[in-house]
Order: C-alpha cells, then structure tokens, then sequence
C-alpha cells in the first residue's frame, strides 16, 4: 500500500456493514480518494499515525513562530521510559523493581499504566514520557495506510519519528502529572495541578507550569527521591537514599504549593485571570502500600490560584464534597463584567462510605445536583478561613451525575456580545451508582431558570467517551465503555454526531480502535479532529502486547464539500467588548457564522476549555466582516482559541489561532 502524509490520498469508512480493515492492515480495506470515498453526510477517517507514548494528557501550544504542536504525556510523566523498564527482555521489556522500591517505595505498578511504558516498539521505551508531536513536520503524519494497530510495525513508527521530541525531565519536569488537572492562563501558558505520587488516590501540592515560548517547564524544586535515583537507581531506600514513604521526599514543601494535595482535581480558569481548584483526592503514603487506601480523603476546599503571586488561597468557608474532576463551567450571570458565577454538577450523595469501603477506587455515590457557586463572594468573606458551606447555590438537578461522562459548552452572543444561550451538554457516563448510561442532558445557563433537559440517547452506555465542539457548531463524541455494575463493559467503536439545535445522536462510522480509559480527543486548526490516548495495553486486547500508541483523524463532513473560506486577515488578538475585522479571501461565498473555540488540554474523557462561542457580525464588504467579541471574560475567559469563518452551508475555514484578553 503506498504511504501517505496527512492530508492522506487514502480515507475509508471502516466497519459499515461487513468490510473492516484486516489484521496485516491491506487485506478487506477498501482504497478510494478522499474525494471520491468520503461522503458529504459523514466525513471519514483516516489510517492510524504513530504517536510514539500515550497521549493521556494532551493538548495544544503554539511556538514563537506561531506553529501548533501538541503536547502530551502519560505516567509517570518526569522520567523516561528506560527508567523503569528494560527494553532488553523479552517482547516488549520488562519492568525494574528497582524503580518500584526506589521511586515507588513498594507501592505496586499498575497492569495498565507502567505496563503501557513496555513496547515492543523498542526505541520508544528510550524516549521521555512527555513529548511533543509538531504537527507541523513534513514527516508528522506519514504513514503506510494502516488501520489496525497489531499490524503497525518498527518501520511505520521510524517514518515520523524526527515529528516527536522530548519535553519531561529534559525540559525541566520533574513531578508526575498524572491525574492531574490541566488548563491555560490568560497568557498561554500551561497550569497543571495536582498530580500523582507513587499510586493512584496519591496527590501532590504542586502547581506545574509549562511556557509555549521556551517549550520548558518552569522550576519546582527537584524532590529528593528523583534527584538521588537520576544518581544511583539502586534497589535500596536505605539511608543515606531518601525514604519515598516520607512524603517530604517526593513532595516537598515550596512556596507555589496548595494547601492541599491533590490527584483528579478540576482547574477553571477564571474571568479574572484567576484559577479555580476543586476536589481530587489524597492517602497517606507514609503508612505504606498495605495501608494507605484506608487513609483516603476527597479534597473538600477549594482553592483560588493567582498567576501574578504564584501561590493559592484556599476557601475554607466554601466546602463542598464533589466528584473526582468535577465538570464545572464559568457562566455569566448577568450583564456587567463581575457578573458571572461557576457552574458545578454533581456532588456526593448521602450516606458516606465508612469503614472498609474506603478502600475502594472511588468510595463514593453521586447526584445531579448542580451548583453556582460564587467565588468572588466566598474570596471577599471576612470569614474566609472559618470552616463552612457558603456561597453555593442550587439551580437544578440532573437526572444522573454523568461521572467520567464528556461534556461540552456552547455559548451563542448577540451583536453587543452578550449571551443568547450558554448551554452545557453532558455525554453518558456513570450514573451515581456504578452504572453507566446513554443519556445525554442539556442545560441552558441563560435561561431565567436553567433547567436540565433530556435529549437522544447515546447509541450505548458508555462512560470514559471524549467529545469535541465542531465550527459548525454540532458535536463528535467518540469512545467510551459501558454496562451495568459487575457485567462485562462493552466498548464504544462507532464515532456519533450531536446537534444541540435538535438534541438528535446520529452515528457516522466505527473505527478498529478502542479509546476509553485515559483517551483523548482535540479538534485540529484545519478542522479536523484527532482521536489519540488511551493505555497501550488496552488498544490490542485479544493480545495487549500487540497495543501501540497512535492516533487517527477524522475528517467532518464538511472537509469533502468543496471549496472552504480562507481567512486571509484576523487580529493576533481579540478584546472584550471590542469589534473587530476579519477579512476572506475573495471570491467568498456568504458567511453564516463566526466562532472562536477555546484550545485547553483535556485528560480523562474531560476537557475544561471545551467552549464553542458563536460570534454575532456585521457584513461590511463583499468578503469583510465586523465581528464583536465577546462583551465579558465570563464568556471567553482570557486565552488562545482557533477562529473560524463559516460560509452559507456552514464549511468552515481553517482557523486562524487569537489571543483572547482584557
């Protein structure tokens, strides 16, 4: 099969009715042009491309020169592969359990995440755990037409391998960002909070920063622990080593920590400039692996981060018992620029766990019930370090919690960029009470009193599923696995479609590949949309050591319809409650929409930018238009977004990358 690059010659559909691709990746896939093989109605996808470790947390940056790249890592993030396998024994390596008394301090590895470091793509294990993939590289997308992991080879991951290069520990990395909350800051950097140490339900206290323009990480103190083993990894802790159950060791103390430490916390960046902390969860290390999972607490204060001081304040007057990442939104709640509030959905359903319970994953059963919660009121109160449960207030309860469901905002403005609608979507995922479902609901934050509304159900239950907002404002979901509690869990192959408009689940194709646990999802400038992640382990499961880390694109529909605008000038930045020009490359055809959506990280089916903002504009020539921005940072809080121009079928161009500020 003749290799190709990203746009590939070659798009199929796979598995609609009998045909899916073969085992050696030629046999039963069907070659056609994308032209002339990709209907208008469903868009198509494209071979699988290397993506040399698992993208578990990803998202992108863009350089000095203006070029996107996508950074991403799996655990543990502030080491490479080699650091804890051997890739000399055995099909894919074998693990050292040097590292795991050493680093780990006896806890165990996971089956599936340290498992996942092992390839028997060989040189990938020599390579960092966080990379970045430019996808700019005439090399990054080349491939040989393949459509099943099993049948990638050492050949297909050499072809674009000069298209990844390190950014852990090389770069300045030096805590485990695993489970850990991610965004952006107003001026593009990365924040990423919490994090994981030694085993799962472990936090951290530290708040790790990564700068687009060095491409490095700014400096946290080096823990004790990785310092001495980068030394000498020997298969002792014993002194003069520093003991990793003493957490002073793998965590110490600076002055940019939390208070609290934290693993699946939630951060939203604010209208302010601001971040918002909420839950993760913490055990004891000290104790041992034996005996920490009885000491398991969820984080119930949160916790404001400020940019300008590098440091948090915790909100002790504003606690509240939430699920692990809890889907929280900025919204606006009024029309001047301090009127805006956090939406938060779900939160702990009586009684709690006790006794042996504790020991579980997640211990804990879930609402709908969903939240405002005022954090400029509870940042001013005078009683902000007493404990308490004030400034939340109760809007509306949804029919199920949607834990580790995938969710979207989509907010529509009018010409003085004030919000017609600001509707929050939630896909699936586990209802409360450890079964996971198909629903989809729907709140509409603008509504006088914003009520949760069912619309179709998802092809299947699933939990763990990633969803993206499209330019032409419908949304892709993708993945996901489901059944009731104690039943075997069925994946989610098929790619299915949303209209808000209409509430209407259409399903469009299925891939080979099963993406739920640790997957991840990211619209593409061009408008495109890759479909990465997921634990190696996990992408072969009739033989997991035949799993290799890749990614796949999907082209919509609209990438097959013909000629698309071109954005021939947009402003480098956009400011509230200002207009501006957007220039299209003539001849153009009439334009139907304008919007702007925001570019965060997403890890763990959860991707807290998942915002889609329709602009209202003017026509004030044959190809230019006056835009208005948005009229508060509630509604695109400060950052970089990709801005789309539609035309009257609604084809989008590719996007131009603004800068969103004050």
């Amino acid at each position: 099969m003749t290799s190709t690059k990203h746009g590939p010659l070659l798009y199929v559909l796979l598995c609609l009715g009998s045909g899916c691709a073969g085992v050696d990746g030629t046999e039963d896939v069907q070659e056609a042009s994308s032209e002339s093989y990709a209907p208008a109605s469903d868009g198509a996808l494209g071979p699988l491309i290397p993506m040399h470790k698992d993208a578990v947390h990803a998202g992108f940056f863009w350089d000095p020169l203006g070029s996107p790249k996508i950074l991403f890592w799996m655990r543990p993030s502030e080491y490479r592969g080699t650091d804890l396998a051997d890739p000399t024994v055995g099909p894919v390596g074998t693990l050292r359990e040097s590292f795991r008394r050493v680093v780990y301090g006896g806890f165990r590895f996971s089956d599936t995440l340290e498992r996942s470091i092992l390839s028997r793509i060989k040189d990938d294990i020599e390579r960092e755990n966080t990379l970045v993939f430019d996808i700019s590289h005439p090399d990054a997308f080349a491939n040989r037409g393949k459509y099943d992991v099993r049948a990638l080879d050492e050949e297909d991951f050499a072809m674009n391998a000069a298209a990844f290069s390190d950014r852990g520990s090389s770069a300045g990395l030096n805590y485990n960002l695993f489970c850990a909350g991610n965004t952006t800051l107003p001026d593009g950097r990365w924040l990423v909070v919490g994090g994981h140490d030694k085993s799962g339900n472990q936090g951290t206290r530290k708040l790790n920063i990564f700068d687009p323009l060095t491409a490095t990480w700014v400096f946290r103190t080096v823990p004790p622990v990785k310092a001495a083993y980068a030394v000498d990894p020997t298969d002792s802790y014993l002194p003069p080593n520093p003991d990793p159950l003493d957490e002073r060791n793998t965590d110490p103390p600076a002055p940019s920590d939390m208070r609290y430490q934290r693993w699946y916390p939630t951060a939203v960046t604010l209208p302010d400039g601001k971040v918002l902390i909420l839950s993760g969860s913490d055990q004891d290390s000290s104790v041992g692996p034996d005996e920490a999972p009885a000491t398991k607490v969820r984080q119930v204060v949160p916790e404001i981060y400020d940019p300008a001081t590098d440091a948090t304040v915790p909100l002790e007057n504003a606690r509240k018992l939430l699920p692990m990442y809890p889907r929280s939104f900025v919204v606006q709640t009024g029309r001047d620029r301090d009127d805006w509030k956090v939406a938060v959905v779900a939160e702990v359903e009586p009684p709690l766990p006790t006794g042996d319970e504790i020991r579980e994953y997640d211990p804990y059963r879930y609402n709908g019930n969903t939240y405002l919660f005022d954090v400029r009121a509870a940042l001013a109160d005078v009683h902000r370090d007493e404990r308490g449960e004030r400034h939340w207030r109760r809007v509306d309860r949804a029919d199920f919690a949607h834990e580790s469901g995938a969710s979207v905002a989509m907010f529509d403005l009018d010409e003085q960029g004030q919000p017609l609608s600001q509707r929050i979507a939630l896909f699936g995922g586990d209802a409360g009470n450890g079964d996971d479902i198909a629903a989809v609901e729907m709140i509409d934050f603008s509504d006088r009193r914003p009520r949760w509304r069912r619309q179709d159900d998802l092809i299947r239950p699933a939990t763990q599923n990633n969803a993206v907002a499209l330019p032409n404002g419908e949304v892709l979901i993708v993945g996901g696995r489901g059944g009731s509690e104690g039943e075997e869990r069925i994946n989610t192959l098929e790619y299915q479609l949303f209209d808000p408009d209409s509430g209407d689940v259409r399903t469009l194709m299925s891939t080979t590949v099963p993406r739920h646990d640790h997957s991840t999802l990211l619209l593409a400038p061009d408008g495109s949309v890759y479909s990465m992640g997921g634990n190696r382990v996990d992408l072969a499961p009739e033989d997991d050591t035949l799993g290799v880390p890749v990614l796949q694109v999907y082209k919509p529909a609209y990438m097959f319809m013909g000629s698309r605008p071109v954005i021939e000038r947009a402003p480098e930045k956009i400011t509230h409650r200002r207009s501006f020009q957007v220039t299209l490359e003539s001849p153009c055809r009439s334009t139907s929409s304008v919007v702007i959506l925001r570019t965060d990280p997403v890890t763990h089916n959860w991707s807290w930018g998942n915002r889609y903002v329709r602009l209202s504009f003017d026509r004030i020539g044959r190809c230019k238009l006056k835009v208005h921005a948005p009229a508060t940072a509630a509604l695109a809080p400060g950052g970089n977004y990709l801005l789309f121009a539609l035309d009257d079928r609604r084809v989008p161009s590719e996007a131009k990358r603004v800068r969103v500020e004050e």
